[in-house]
């Protein structure tokens, strides 16, 4: 009998070793490709982290010339007697510049955000409160089309922790894209309440609705649907992608419900304070 210190391994057979090398070989080349991914990964967080940092700084440079030009053309259509064709190009310098401006400044937002160095300014309030004071704000800009502004809500008190500043920021740019896809004398409704023991709220346009095959385009940044504005309005392309990093970093979800011809509605939610 053998002893238990003798090599009881039997040599591998032709087809058993033809097995063995093709699984080395196979196990070798996934390795290899796993470093390569892992090299490709490495450069493009390095590539998008420099991209995020060029964006950054160019927006940053660009957003100073561009207010002064804002400010500057503001001052010639209100204090200045221009006659009817200087003022219509003075008008169209000023509505240019408060584009480019708010392009800007949505360059600097989607930058900072894709960088990870945005960091939320907490504190506790009532939603109603934040909600009803951006409503009279964009009251007026919707009076210009004969646009009704309704403000409802299922619940006097809203309570919740976020950064005032950038859910106010949500709530302005659905606000104001429900205005910019309304038709002249119709209306926009806005909505607050308390859903699944979180805070819910909605705008609800009249507007032109977006087609199903164009829903997944929302969101993302610079990227639009064939729906138009309906007196001219520009738009960056850039706040919906704003909106969603937004809501989804306070733990929140963001979604739209749409039929073309029958209007939109963007939904958003944030969990109440505990």
């Amino acid at each position: 009998m053998p002893s238990d210190t003798e090599d009881k391994t039997q040599p591998l057979n032709g087809q058993d070793r033809c097995f063995y090398d093709e699984l080395t070989r196979l196990n070798n080349e996934l390795v290899n490709t796993q470093r390569e991914i892992f090299k490709k990964n490495a450069e493009l967080e390095r590539l998008n982290e420099e991209k995020n940092k060029l964006m950054g700084m160019a927006a940053h440079d660009l957003r100073n010339p561009l207010s002064i030009m804002t400010t500057a053309s503001q001052f010639l259509i209100e204090m200045t007697r221009l006659d009817e064709q200087q003022a219509e190009f003075v008008t169209l310098i000023n509505d240019s510049s408060k584009f480019m401006l708010q392009l800007v400044n949505d360059l600097l937002d989607i930058s900072k955000i894709d960088s990870g160095k945005v960091e939320l300014k907490t504190c506790r309030l009532n939603l109603k409160e934040l909600i009803a004071d951006s409503v009279k704000m964009n009251q007026m800009i919707a009076a210009r089309k004969k646009i009704e502004l309704s403000f409802n809500i299922d619940s006097s008190e809203i309570i919740v922790d976020i950064d005032i500043h950038k859910i106010r920021q949500v709530i302005d740019n659905l606000i104001s894209n429900a205005v910019k896809f309304s038709f002249a004398s119709s209306g926009v409704e806005i909505f607050a309440g308390v859903k699944d023991a979180g805070a819910l709220v909605y705008v609800k346009d009249e507007g032109q609705g977006i087609s199903g095959e164009e829903l997944h385009k929302l969101f993302k940044p610079f990227s639009r649907t064939s729906a138009k504005s309906t007196a001219g309005e520009m738009n960056t392309g850039l706040g919906l992608a704003i909106c969603k990093k937004i809501v989804e970093s306070h733990r929140g979800k963001i979604w739209v419900e749409s039929e073309q011809g029958k209007g939109s509605i963007f939904y958003f939610t944030l969990p109440l304070a505990e």
